[in-house]
């Protein structure tokens, strides 16, 4: 379908997601912490190196309660992603606090499923180990599930799993007030219309310059703004927005992952890393 054709589609629903949103946020729905599924995770790859890099990742970074505990896609989401950061940040230091802690907040956590890559990435970046404490933030975190859990009951179950330390919130990152942290992510913000439409948010959230300007005003002096862009367009607009904050980019690099779900989607992906002045 047309790029001008499916926004035009997606105009059409922003009302009835206006809606929706609303009805959401009032009835604020929760069974309670989703159950996690469990699937059998023999030849999750077909390729010997994809392979043996899920095994190496697995080793290195304390992935057997994610592997116990989590469906195929689940798993191979988490390794991905932890992939792209690692070879994102390679060579630098992560930082963290003067007590050697690492204080972190994600922003737009969807229902959190890769809290365990990210806890882990910011736990043993670099070799050694370091207490984490990371919070993720998602706006529409009362949507309704097949199962009947909320995307927060998913979230949360998934903070749980990730490990001490990491919590998920309901919050408008457009708003958020926290004290000073080492590191800000966002995968995949949205920074355009149709990225708004297509994950089924209202329009009067897409505040694309308010939710940077939070990330940046949410960091220390030194921290780490971490961003992935689902295409080169949207890189681009993220770099001419943060070039009016006090930033600096330090790295980009390719995201995409032979270890994702579905590798091909991963093309275009764009990851930065942008230092606070």
């Amino acid at each position: 379908m047309p790029p001008v054709l499916r926004l035009g589609l997606g105009l059409l629903r922003a009302p009835a997601l206006e809606l929706g949103f609303l009805l959401r946020s009032c009835l604020c729905w929760s069974r309670g912490e989703a159950p996690l599924g469990d699937e059998a995770k023999h030849g999750l790859f077909d390729a010997a190196p994809a392979q043996a890099l899920a095994a190496r990742l697995g080793r290195g970074f304390e992935l057997g309660p994610l592997t116990a505990r989590s469906t195929r896609t689940i798993l191979r989401s988490n390794l991905a992603r932890l992939d792209g950061l690692l070879r994102l940040a390679d060579g630098l230091q992560l930082p963290a606090g003067a007590d050697g802690t690492v204080r972190a907040a994600d922003f737009g956590s969807g229902d959190f499923h890769y809290a365990t890559a990210l806890q882990r990435w910011l736990a043993h970046h670099g070799g050694g180990r370091r207490q984490v404490v990371l919070r993720g933030f998602e706006l529409d975190g009362h949507g309704l599930y097949r199962d009947g859990h909320s995307r927060a009951d998913h979230a949360r179950a998934h903070a749980r799993l990730a490990g001490d330390g990491v919590s998920f919130a309901v919050a408008d990152c457009t708003a958020l007030r926290l004290p000073p942290q080492d590191v800000v992510s966002l995968f995949f913000p949205f920074l355009s219309v149709y990225a708004c439409l297509a994950w089924g948010t209202p329009l009067s959230r897409l505040r694309p310059r308010r939710l940077l300007q939070r990330a940046v005003a949410s960091l220390r002096p030194g921290g780490w703004l971490v961003v992935v862009d689902q295409t080169a367009a949207e890189f681009a607009k993220l770099e001419r927005l943060l070039g009016e904050l006090p930033v600096r980019r330090q790295r980009t690099a390719p995201f995409a992952s032979d270890l994702a779900p579905e590798p091909e989607r991963t093309t275009g992906q764009v990851a930065s890393i942008w230092v606070r002045c």
